[in-house]
């Protein structure tokens, strides 16, 4: 049936379905005439004969040789016995890529996991088995933070002042929020979260150059972000992105618990400054993963768990935690106590 509105339409069904429901990687990856021949039924309504899905797969080849889908030498789709294969092209996503993609976003709390879907329906061949994540992810980017990012954005590419309010943020939303004026330089995505890179306005003036008041904020902690005045907006000299660069480097946090068992411990932190109680507390819920255990921050208290393997960084950190002026720390495992106190004397004999 040649002469059918679809026929010239075949050509490209078929190029779709080798680009979308042949694996390249797998021996179970190909194809059978027939399985072809279905779907192309499936899509026209129309028995095409095999002659011609032949002749279109010998098309298909010589495209495929042009665009340097394949060596001219070689065929993008070769028939073994009976199935047909497919060669990788070059610039596509490989199967464990495309899985890769799927797993980062599902351990990602800031990213819409209506994502992970449209990866999948790109690469049906690489998902014909229902594949979930160990990390399960069902959350949705709201409009609310979709609109935030967007006016981000378009401050950073106008060089636009914002105007934000930034708080700590515990599980009952932001908390001791503060108003800030900044301007802001770039976006970046790391350990599940947005950071903005800005200038603060106001630091700005005690400081000998600009790129010394660059300080990051994390998205999660923003709320009622509002463009502000260009003729506040203050530029870098030089090259702003050479500037990041080195400056996201610099504050980037090394935790690497390799051939160290990861425990969950449980801390208590107390102070009779809130806003001081806050800033403890975010200190080591921006670097580990906490888990809220009891909110009392208005009457000076915070009980949460972190899971954590006893390596120097973390007890770095607890170091400084243990820092904030007029706030007590009560650690609840005998054996990170110690091993913390050890790490203290250890300092203390090491300082000159």
């Amino acid at each position: 049936m040649s002469n059918t509105e679809y026929s010239k339409l075949k050509l490209l069904y078929l190029y779709h379905y080798f680009r979308t429901h042949v694996d390249s990687e797998t021996v179970e990856g190909g194809t059978t005439m027939s399985s072809m021949l279905a779907y192309l039924n499936e899509k026209t309504g129309t028995e095409f004969e095999r002659k011609s899905v032949y002749s279109d797969i010998s098309r298909l080849n010589q495209f495929a040789r042009s665009m340097g889908f394949c060596n001219e030498s070689d065929d993008w789709i070769s028939l073994e016995g009976k199935m047909y294969y497919r060669g990788q092209i070059e610039g596509d996503l490989t199967s464990d890529e495309a899985k890769l993609i799927v797993d980062a976003i599902n351990a990602s709390d800031f990213v819409d996991s209506g994502l992970t879907e449209k990866i999948k329906a790109m690469y049906p061949a690489y998902f014909k088995k229902e594949y979930n994540s160990i990390v399960p992810h069902d959350g949705k980017m709201g409009h609310k933070t979709m609109m935030m990012i967007n006016i981000i954005r378009s401050a950073i590419d106008d060089n636009l002042e914002l105007v934000f309010e930034y708080g700590y943020q515990v599980a009952s939303g932001i908390r001791g929020a503060s108003l800030k004026s900044v301007s802001p330089l770039g976006l970046d995505f790391k350990n599940s979260h947005y950071y903005l890179y800005a200038i603060d306005n106001e630091y700005v003036k005690e400081v000998e150059k600009p790129r010394d008041a660059i300080k990051s904020y994390r998205l999660d902690r923003m709320r009622k972000v509002t463009l502000g005045n260009g003729k506040k907006y203050i530029a870098l000299k030089g090259n702003k992105d050479d500037v990041l660069k080195d400056y996201a480097k610099d504050s980037i946090g090394a935790y690497t618990y390799k051939n160290n068992e990861d425990r969950f411990i449980q801390i208590t932190l107390r102070s009779n400054d809130t806003k001081m109680l806050l800033k403890a507390y975010s200190e080591i819920a921006e670097k580990l993963k906490t888990k809220l255990i009891s909110d009392k921050f208005d009457s000076g208290e915070v009980k949460f768990g972190v899971t954590a393997a006893l390596v120097p960084t973390f007890f770095q950190e607890l170091f400084l935690v243990s820092m904030y002026k007029g706030v007590t720390m009560t650690i609840d495992d005998e054996e990170v106590k110690a091993k913390f106190i050890e790490h203290l004397k250890k300092a203390e004999k090491e300082c000159i």
